[in-house]
């Protein structure tokens, strides 16, 4: 029997043996996480002799290779910008819709979950007001879906508000971070799905924002952010800040339409019912073109003037 051969074979057996015992060994004093790979690794290069030890080497020496490797930056994106998925729609889904305030009026619980998430999936965002309804929901997890996207809405809207804020403070004479600020406090104080509480804060937070404007930017105050600032107070019953912006407006922005109905608000809120009608009689006798709300005073009180308001 020829055994020239043999004794290489064998001395590359031991040797593999003794390099598998030696990673078992260094296994065992690595942590938790690095533990079971180098376990795995020691078992790999037992059952396979010297080939499985070759492969190791091969892959750890090309992976070491590839970090010494210049990085092409070009490639590299930290944005942190998510993708927007758009999907075909569902016709199906889509014709089936109702209200929520609809939904929650019947029974079927499993019809009411499914529309809202539905809702979420399709565009949480524009959907946050009429979710905040679905708060009150007899069904438990229908109301926790909602109260998870208002929680998240409003994480989120002070975040973006303050450093909105800030920016403004910083820059005051910055009118379109100014105007990008007002517009965005007064869109979510519109949804009212903040406490009684925060939203009175906000209020005051967005006649500061208000403020800068009209200090810096003058022009760029619209009868439309005087009437806006106008109903917020009244709808705390501060008519004294109503009364400012009302002044404002009418001084600033005179013979506009919600420069009236600023001050037909106040007016009807306050009771006072002698400028209220003149108010009215002056806008009736103007070129101002008047709207649905208008046009529902003029029927309302006609010429009947000192009517009880």
């Amino acid at each position: 029997m020829d055994t020239a051969g043999l004794w290489p074979v064998i001395v590359i057996c031991i040797l593999n043996v003794l390099v598998a015992f030696g990673v078992f060994v260094w296994a065992c004093f690595q942590k938790k996480g690095r533990r079971s790979t180098g376990f795995l690794a020691a078992w790999f290069i037992f059952i396979v002799p010297f080939l499985g030890l070759l492969y190791l080497l091969l892959g750890y020496l090309i992976s070491f290779l590839n970090r010494k490797k210049a990085v092409d930056m070009s490639d590299v994106s930290f944005s942190q910008e998510r993708e927007k998925l758009v999907l075909p729609p569902d016709q199906e889904t889509e014709l089936n819709y109702v209200p929520i305030q609809d939904a929650m009026e019947v029974s079927d619980t499993l019809s009411l979950r499914r529309l809202i998430l539905d809702a979420l999936r399709n565009d949480a965002k524009r959907t946050v007001a009429s979710i905040a309804v679905a708060m009150n929901s007899r069904d438990t997890e229908t109301s926790h879906y909602a109260a998870s996207v208002i929680l998240d809405a409003l994480s989120e809207f002070r975040s973006t508000a303050q450093n909105m804020i800030e920016h403004t403070q910083k820059l005051p004479e910055d009118v379109e971070m100014n105007l990008l600020t007002f517009n965005y406090i007064h869109d979510v104080l519109k949804m009212k799905i903040m406490t009684n509480m925060e939203q009175e804060a906000y209020i005051y937070t967005l006649d500061n924002v208000a403020e800068n404007l009209f200090t810096h930017n003058l022009w760029y105050m619209t009868a439309t952010h005087y009437l806006w600032m106008t109903d917020w107070f009244l709808s705390l019953k501060d008519y004294n800040m109503a009364d400012k912006w009302v002044s404002r407006a009418s001084k600033y922005r005179p013979y506009v339409l919600d420069t009236f109905k600023a001050r037909l608000h106040l007016y009807y809120n306050q009771h006072n019912q002698p400028a209220f009608f003149e108010c009215l009689n002056e806008l009736r006798e103007s070129d101002v073109k008047a709207d649905e709300e208008i046009l529902n005073l003029f029927r309302l009180y006609g010429k009947q003037e000192y009517r009880s308001l």
